[in-house]
């Protein structure tokens, strides 16, 4: 495990300010609460004056009441925000670690030693798996201090489905990154599905087979766990992992 603690050791600082700064954001979006709850007449006024379109392109739908703190938190933080950040998390540290360190020379290094390429690429994933989860850690931690500080009550599972579903997220498209490459372009294209579809009567049913959908677009701080999209998650990053190390076990390193 020597390479991931050197990589997490290497990495503390940025790591931590990312934790922070997320922790930090949401925590503010959750103090603003009261504040809704008290103009909840012109928040409304101001979402029915706005495109139905401009809302779908920030993730809100017909589907998600704004005036309640579960609608609020879901429009204002995971419909998304929280994903977006924990995606960019995950895909800079997906990239950068065996795709980076082999396009500046330094992978044909890490390999020479005696470190075989099942490990390496396992302690790659745990680096990503780490920063992710630390980061959702203190998400979670700053909404529920954020709730209690404000009397929002709120059932914890379904904070923590919330969080859980944002995490995988960012594991999908960071293990896309570290396994295969092409993570942007496909997590833009994800989102874009489950924010645009539900637009038209003819796709509004495709929603559902996006990843964004599967892991924050059911509205968990609502509706709690769903396990069935939970699991379809988790195997479609099994998979993609799985891919990748055959992949990366067969590369050709120069060594």
């Amino acid at each position: 495990m020597h390479i991931l603690a050197q990589n997490l050791r290497m990495g503390r600082g940025n790591l931590l300010g990312f934790g922070l700064g997320l922790a930090a954001l949401s925590l503010i979006s959750v103090m603003f609460l009261p504040s809704m709850q008290q103009n909840s007449q012109e928040l409304q006024q101001l979402l029915q004056s706005m495109p139905k379109g401009m809302l779908a392109a920030f993730g809100v739908s017909d589907q998600v009441d704004m005036l309640t703190p579960e609608g609020f938190l879901q429009g204002r933080l995971f419909a998304l925000m929280v994903p977006l950040l924990l995606i960019i998390q995950g895909v800079g540290i997906g990239s950068a670690t065996l795709a980076g360190e082999e396009e500046r020379g330094q992978l044909e290094l890490i390999a020479a030693h005696p470190v075989g390429r099942t490990r390496l690429f396992l302690e790659k994933l745990g680096l990503l798996g780490a920063a992710l989860l630390f980061s959702s850690l203190l998400l979670f931690v700053s909404i529920w201090l954020g709730l209690k500080a404000v009397g929002v009550p709120l059932p914890l599972d379904h904070q923590l489905a919330a969080v859980s579903g944002s995490f995988l997220l960012g594991l999908l498209f960071g293990g896309l990154a570290l396994a295969l490459g092409l993570a942007s372009l496909l997590a833009v294209t994800a989102y874009l599905w489950n924010a645009l579809t539900p637009l038209s009567q003819d796709l509004a049913q495709s929603q559902k087979f996006s990843p964004f959908y599967w892991a924050v677009g059911y509205e968990p701080l609502r509706n709690g766990f769903d396990w069935g999209y939970i699991a379809v998650l988790l195997g479609l990053i099994l998979l993609l992992l799985v891919l990748g190390l055959l992949r990366f076990r067969r590369r050709d390193l120069g060594i």
